[in-house]
């Protein structure tokens, strides 16, 4: 099934420009531009809006492009069905990661499934948990690995694979007198009132951290005194330790990092979930549910964590 034609256009529509999908293609603008118009001239109308800045669709162009990506995900899910089958797996699965924690787990689980896969081509990307669902949907990946909370789900089909804790670092020194007070586990809780006045130092805004740590923080009617945003966990308790401002971040960012920082719970504990989405209705095939598999057990076993 040969669909490069489709593959082309839609790497035109991603790119938002002819030149800059040639480039990623390995082909010069010229072949490109023939194959969009041979393909404009079979349909009788133009899919792009020329334009030195923007090649957005046209009318007619959106339909192609929803058909062409409900194209590829039927040709993926067919050779996935057929390499269960007959075990001949071959082909490529692509896998969306964030880039703190994502690239650590693949040089990891890659190893193990490369050894029982070998034919099969695993291309990792590192992206936001926007742009990866945004990607996903899109069927421009096959898996994306990602930290979130419930209420951040969209349409895409979603997997936990554990349950964090979101906690509260501050540095040792800090003194928050009455406001601590016992928490659900063995670690004290603080509510973020008792944060009011003092620096702090929070993920950035296109994190899915922020928006609920926002929302929170609105919630509470406390107006935090942001030093900056950043987009490390790694910073914000580099910070912490050194005793200039306290900080927000998911459990498994503090392993390392309990030298000279306390961490509390929220008052009312809050939590998210590391999950694995892929495309609504997609099928996994064993392959994909293998490295899935891998990936869990690795941050399982790094992390510590109990399954949700």
């Amino acid at each position: 099934m040969d669909t490069r034609l489709i593959e082309h256009i839609l790497k035109i529509a991603e790119e938002k420009s002819i030149t800059k999908a040639a480039e990623k293609l390995y082909l010069t603008q010229s072949a490109l531009n023939q194959q969009l118009l041979h393909l404009e001239q079979e349909l009788g109308t133009p899919l792009f809006n020329r334009s030195k800045t923007n090649w957005g669709p046209t009318p007619a162009g959106e339909i192609y492009l929803e058909g062409a990506r409900e194209m590829l995900r039927v040709k993926q899910q067919t050779y996935s069905r057929i390499s269960d089958l007959t075990h001949g797996y071959k082909g490529t699965i692509r896998v969306g990661m964030p880039p703190v924690r994502g690239p650590d787990m693949f040089i990891h689980v890659y190893p193990v499934f490369h050894q029982e896969y070998p034919n099969l081509e695993v291309v990792p990307y590192e992206l936001n948990v926007f742009e990866m669902q945004k990607q996903i949907s899109q069927g421009n990946l096959d898996l994306g690995f990602m930290s979130l909370f419930e209420s951040q789900r969209d349409e895409n089909e979603y997997q936990n694979l554990y349950r964090e804790e979101i906690l509260i670092a501050a540095p040792e020194s800090w003194d928050f007198g009455d406001w601590v007070v016992p928490g659900e586990n063995c670690r004290p809780a603080l509510p973020l009132q008792a944060l009011k006045g003092r620096p702090m130092i929070l993920l950035r805004k296109k994190t899915t951290m922020r928006p609920i740590l926002d929302k929170l923080f609105r919630a509470r009617k406390v107006t935090p005194q942001i030093l900056f945003d950043t987009a490390n966990p790694a910073t914000i308790l580099e910070m912490v330790r050194a005793g200039i401002s306290c900080g927000i971040v998911a459990e498994s960012t503090a392993k390392g990092y309990e030298k000279g920082i306390r961490y509390y719970s929220l008052d009312k504990p809050l939590h998210w979930n590391v999950a694995v989405s892929y495309p609504k209705g997609a099928f996994l095939s064993k392959a994909a549910q293998r490295f899935i598999a891998l990936a869990k057990t690795y941050w399982i076993e790094k992390e510590g964590k109990k399954t949700d």
